[in-house]
This record gives C-alpha cells, sequence and structure tokens, in this order.
C-alpha cells in the first residue's frame, strides 16, 4: 500500500468520530389542577382526572372530608401529589407589614402540620388564593423557612402580580416556580351552575373555549422561555374536556408535558 495512503488513513482512525446533534429540547407545560378534596355533586369526577394518561399535577386542599381519598387517589394514579394550601381567606391572619405577627405564624404553623398530616409524601405545596399573604414579605419569609424543614417544591399561584412568595422561596433555597396563567380564567367553581341541561352544555361549552385560549396561551409562553404552568380547577367539566382534546393536538406539535416539580427551579 502507498506510504502516503497508510499516512493518511493513520490520520482518519485517530480523528475522534463526530459527536450526535443534541436532541432539540422540547418547550415543557406543566398542567396543575387545584381544590382536590372539595368536592360536589355537578363536578367532573374525581375519577375522570385520574384517568388522564399523561403528567398532571393535583393540589389537594388540607382540612376537608375528601382530603385523604384525594391524595391517596392521587399517587395510586401516578400523577404528582402537592399541598393547596390557603393563608387567607381561609385563616383570619393580621399580616401587619413590618413584621410577621406571633399568632398569625402559630395558625399557619398549625395548619401545615395538619396539611402534612393528612396529605402524606407530597412533592410540594402551592397556595390557595391567599392574595393578602403572597403580597405579605414577612409572613412569605417565615413561612419559606418553615416549608423547607419539611422539603419539596414550592409553586407561587401568582393570584397577585405583587406577590413575593416565589422570590422568598427562592431566598429560602427553596425549588420554585410562578403559575403564568389560570386556565379557566375564574376562580369561580362553574362546574355547580344551576339551569336546564341546556345551558349547562352551554356553559361547559364557553369553559371549554376559554380554557382552549389560555392554553394556547401558555403553550406560546412555553415555547418562548421553554416552559409554563397553567393551572385549572378541578370543577370545571369544560376544562377537562379541553385538556383531554388539546393535550394531544400540542404533543404532537412538540410540546412536552411534565410535573410542575419538573420546571421548579
Amino acid at each position: 500500500m502507498n506510504i502516503h495512503l497508510v499516512a493518511l488513513l493513520g490520520v482518519l482512525l485517530a480523528i475522534p468520530a463526530a459527536a450526535q446533534p443534541a436532541a432539540p429540547v422540547r418547550p415543557r407545560i406543566a398542567v396543575v389542577i387545584d381544590d382536590f378534596g372539595l368536592t360536589y355533586p355537578k363536578d367532573q369526577p374525581d375519577e375522570d382526572w385520574m384517568s388522564i394518561p399523561w403528567p398532571v399535577t393535583f393540589a389537594v386542599m388540607p382540612v376537608s372530608p375528601r382530603t385523604a381519598a384525594a391524595a391517596r387517589r392521587t399517587k395510586e394514579a401516578g400523577h404528582e401529589l402537592i399541598i393547596h394550601f390557603p393563608f387567607d381567606k381561609y385563616l383570619q391572619l393580621r399580616l401587619p407589614n413590618e413584621s410577621v405577627a406571633p399568632d398569625d405564624l402559630k395558625k399557619v404553623w398549625d395548619l401545615l402540620g395538619k396539611a402534612f398530616a393528612q396529605i402524606p409524601g407530597p412533592r410540594g405545596l402551592n397556595n390557595h388564593q391567599s392574595y393578602r399573604a403572597t403580597k405579605n414579605r414577612p409572613m412569605m419569609r417565615a413561612f419559606m423557612g418553615l416549608l423547607r424543614e419539611r422539603g419539596g417544591y414550592f409553586l407561587d399561584s401568582h393570584v397577585s402580580g405583587r406577590s413575593v412568595a416565589f422570590d422568598e422561596a427562592r431566598q429560602a433555597g427553596i425549588p420554585a416556580a410562578v403559575n403564568s396563567i389560570f386556565l379557566d380564567g375564574t376562580h369561580e367553581p362553574k362546574g355547580r351552575r344551576s339551569g336546564s341541561a341546556q345551558l349547562l352544555a352551554e356553559a361547559i361549552a364557553k369553559d371549554k373555549a376559554v380554557c382552549e385560549h389560555y392554553l394556547r396561551m401558555a403553550a406560546g409562553l412555553a415555547r418562548k422561555r421553554g416552559s409554563a404552568v397553567a393551572i385549572g380547577h378541578h370543577y370545571f367539566h369544560g376544562t377537562y374536556q379541553c385538556l383531554r382534546e388539546e393535550v394531544p393536538k400540542l404533543q404532537a406539535e412538540g410540546f412536552e408535558f411534565v410535573f410542575a416539580s419538573a420546571v421548579a427551579r
């Protein structure tokens, strides 16, 4: 064999194989469904939510006759379980601006203990309503100190644009995320509307259209930022139908649906 050819072959063999291009990162959406444990006859049944085949994070309310069952079903279904923690309006808190009130902190501490006892093994916690508390820095700072001892992540439901909860969680060294958008567009449980079957069907169709709009907005945010969190409520038949129909379409478009823990940082 020609000596020059042999030398060239040696050089080629010494060159490492080109690295395979990294798989493109898919935009991620975390869907969180709130208020499990609060159940009414006309709501979308919990069993329907539990049967969803892609990852969903279910937030379960403490201190409800259905709390323990909802927590157990969530884990049995393989979905992610978090505590849906209420400050105000559930707790009567004074929330002074200059420092946390000792009686406020005791109320929160007591409820947090009950929540972890009734909802064992949660991956994290998000806030139920709590418009005043999540704006109150002394309370959020004290609460994150309590939560840090328990472990898990914190999801700021972001019911107020002035919420400091995410910031205080991060300052406390707790993995945290922020809600991007509410899928139902309101905190009112429209699944309990009264009236004729026709009126109820029209209401569900309207709720479904609202959810489709907001879910597409969440997808746009995820494409821009890499991830987004979208919170809905388990009362809404329209939200359930929307997710059942629209999530497979978004998955086909390249979106990945994940638990909220996957986007906490």
